[in-house]
């Protein structure tokens, strides 16, 4: 009789064991991490000037949506945080394409305009605006022009090859738009331009540097292709050209 109590409690034992292995195989099966899809991924088709952002310093850049399988971090949270405080114009962002996860959460797209940081940063749960790891952001500001400013004219104070702002011209305010080469000059050797004189039409300052940058249009049309932007800083008042 003893024996057979203890039979039955060893087969008792090992079906509980046996119980046991499988609730557990269960509940690690159960609890095996889960991601969310992507259900919408597009070009964002917006005035590109309205899609200039600055990071938030809240959220990292990852290589892909960031909840994604695989996701790896681009730049990290103090990274961006530096790239959010930072004062070149070449760290200024370009957001351009979105995508929204199956749990409602809306991911950006961006670009550096020196092209040297690229990836995915959580905006928050709206596709008509900003949010998150995101905020729209004003690259340069226009200004108003002196009544001196508008009748003084200008030369080129140190014509040449440098890419300071201060020697060549400009299709915008150097860095204030994204652009896909990165050079925006319009010209970029302004040696023969020692004789140019420049009226300024256009003033306004830029948000990272706090410079001052004027558009310049030429006097004579020999020098028109130089027409654009220039640092203030990089000019001085002329007397005009006398034959």
């Amino acid at each position: 009789m003893k024996e057979t109590i203890q039979k039955s409690l060893f087969v008792s034992l090992a079906a509980l064991g046996l119980f046991t292995a499988v609730t557990t195989t269960n509940a690690g099966a159960s609890a095996k991490k889960t991601y969310p899809h992507i259900t919408m991924n597009r070009v964002l088709d917006t005035n590109p000037y309205n899609r200039n952002v600055n990071f938030t310093g809240t959220n990292a850049l990852y290589n892909k949506v960031g909840t994604l399988k695989g996701a790896r971090v681009v730049a990290t949270k103090t990274t961006v945080k530096a790239i959010a405080n930072s004062t070149n114009s070449k760290d200024n962002l370009r957001a351009y394409r979105v995508a929204k996860t199956s749990k409602g959460s809306v991911y950006y797209k961006v670009i550096s305009f020196d092209g040297n940081y690229r990836g995915w940063v959580y905006g928050g749960k709206s596709t008509q605006s900003f949010g998150g790891g995101l905020e729209s952001y004003t690259t340069f500001t226009e200004g108003t022009l002196t009544d001196s400013q508008k009748t003084t004219l200008y030369r080129i104070a140190n014509p040449g090859i440098a890419n300071d702002g201060k020697s060549a011209t400009y299709s915008q305010p150097h860095f204030t738009q994204y652009t896909l080469n990165h050079d925006d000059r319009q010209v970029d050797n302004t040696t023969t331009y020692g004789d140019a004189r420049f009226h300024i039409d256009q003033i306004g300052t830029r948000t990272r540097e706090g410079d001052t940058w004027v558009h310049i249009v030429a006097t004579d049309p020999a020098y028109t292709v130089a027409n654009g932007w220039i640092m203030l800083a990089g000019l001085t008042a002329a007397s005009p050209v006398t034959n």
